[in-house]
């Protein structure tokens, strides 16, 4: 979910399922120290009530939901005080507590940030807690982007995947069919081609436009989930692995060290030109500057977002009819995976409790309930299996993107200096840079932080 738009709200501390006063009392009365977070001993709960410091985005996951639920599923042995903050400020929150004693013990993160928070020691590793049979459950990319070094940090309780959106009332009206499956899916000149033909007026200021402004991140061109995507379309990851071609598809090496020629390579730069055509001059389709709402007003032929748009369509109840495309590709298809997923932080005084809430909100049957009421891609095929809800339209597309497609974003423990730093070349050449000064620029500012990191 790294750049789907930030969560806004004041930061608030809670409990759930007890009140601070009479968890103070319980542990009184048992003459447990507060710091222990150990409660009273019940005939249910003979190790007594355990209360588990969960950090967290606001309205993001562990829910209160699955928080209630666990709870309830052991008896109310565990319990559970909430710290919520603006998912903009999350990561600062994790790196400042991480190495303290005030350590929270669940936090709710971003899972492209795992290889670099399990590299600084931040988070625990989960494997001997892991249900047997769960890693051949698992879809591939999420198994990748939860693993470090051969270990897992966390299960993942959802995945994002991008599609591509289309104004059916306008695609008709322009002639203009659309595919709707995987292997029917349009490459990128085809999907411009398509843009054009369906946008009204003039190019950079239309009426109609060919492609909607994006919603990720600050509503403007860049972001690595939205935009990267596209250059590593322009690889192959059936090449030979010396090739640029092959180097271009993963964007990065494999030990996450390297990004000179990996991501400035020639089809990186010639990707990146046709990247800059779409915001530009005669053959521009979107806009480089944001308006959110400009598809659900219908004010845009296509657009390209993650499955919450089909709730935000309905939701809208939007006058036009509308579907959902495959994500269109330069030479391979691919889309890149990562949401918020929950981990065990590293310094936690109750790991066993800690680690069984993971694992126990990650697996059916309470992962299930997860994905069907929150309407969030599984990462387990056995979940896809039992909810029929992901076997129709638009999800059952989105699941086939996720299953024969994903790819975890550029793997590396320095990812939020490379998605920062890739984000603002991407921007630069949306507004006009030269592709591959610009890709040059990024490599050179890069290369010295992946080569140092973890």
């Amino acid at each position: 979910m790294s750049n789907i738009g930030t969560v806004r709200g004041k930061s608030r501390t809670r409990l759930v399922m007890a009140s601070a006063v009479a968890l103070s009392a319980a542990m009184a009365a048992a003459g447990c120290s507060s710091k222990e977070d150990v409660g009273a001993k019940t005939a249910d709960c003979p190790q007594g009530v355990t209360t588990l410091k969960v950090l967290r985005a606001e309205h993001q996951v562990p829910n209160d939901q699955q928080l209630d639920d666990y709870s309830k599923s052991v008896k109310g042995c565990v319990k559970f005080s909430v710290q919520d903050i603006p998912f903009g400020q999350l990561a600062d929150k994790i790196s400042v507590l991480a190495p303290t004693n005030n350590s929270p013990d669940i936090v709710g993160y971003d899972s492209p940030n795992t290889a670099d928070y399990a590299s600084k020691g931040v988070l625990l590793p989960l494997d001997s807690y892991l249900p047997s049979g769960w890693k051949h459950d698992v879809l591939p990319a999420t198994l990748k982007e939860q693993s470090f070094k051969d270990k897992v940090y966390s299960l993942g309780v959802q995945q994002d995947v991008l599609t591509m959106y289309f104004n059916k009332t306008l695609t008709d009206a322009a002639g203009i069919r659309v595919p709707t499956s995987i292997d029917q899916a349009w490459t990128w000149q085809q999907a411009h081609e398509a843009m054009l033909k369906c946008q009204k007026g003039t190019p950079g200021n239309p009426s109609i436009y060919g492609l909607a402004p994006t919603q990720l991140g600050d509503g403007t061109p860049g972001t690595v989930y939205g935009d990267l995507v596209m250059i590593r379309s322009a690889g192959d990851p059936k090449a030979d692995p010396n090739s640029s071609a092959y180097k271009t598809f993963y964007a990065i090496s494999p030990d996450g060290k390297n990004v000179d020629g990996w991501l400035n390579t020639p089809e990186a730069v010639q990707a990146g030109k046709f990247y800059q055509s779409l915001f530009n001059g005669k053959t521009a389709v979107s806009s480089k500057t944001g308006r959110p709402n400009a598809f659900i007003d219908g004010k845009a032929c296509f657009d390209i977002f993650v499955g919450e748009q089909a709730l935000n369509l309905k939701k809208a109840n939007v006058s036009f009819k509308w579907g959902n495309a495959p994500m269109p590709y330069i030479k391979t298809p691919i889309v890149q995976t990562g949401a918020l997923t929950v981990g065990v932080m590293a310094k936690t005084k109750h790991r066993d409790a800690a680690a069984k809430f993971v694992v126990g909100i990650s697996t059916p049957p309470q992962v299930a309930k997860y994905n069907e009421s929150a309407i969030r891609m599984p990462t387990l095929q056995s979940v896809y299996d039992s909810l029929p809800r992901f076997h129709e339209a638009p999800f059952d597309m989105e699941y086939d993107e996720l299953l024969k497609w994903g790819q975890p974003r550029p793997l590396t423990t320095a990812f939020s200096q490379y998605s920062n730093i890739v984000s603002k070349a991407l921007k630069d050449i949306a507004y006009g840079s030269d592709p591959k000064s610009r890709l040059d620029q990024a490599v050179s500012q890069l290369q010295p932080i992946v080569t140092n990191a973890k």
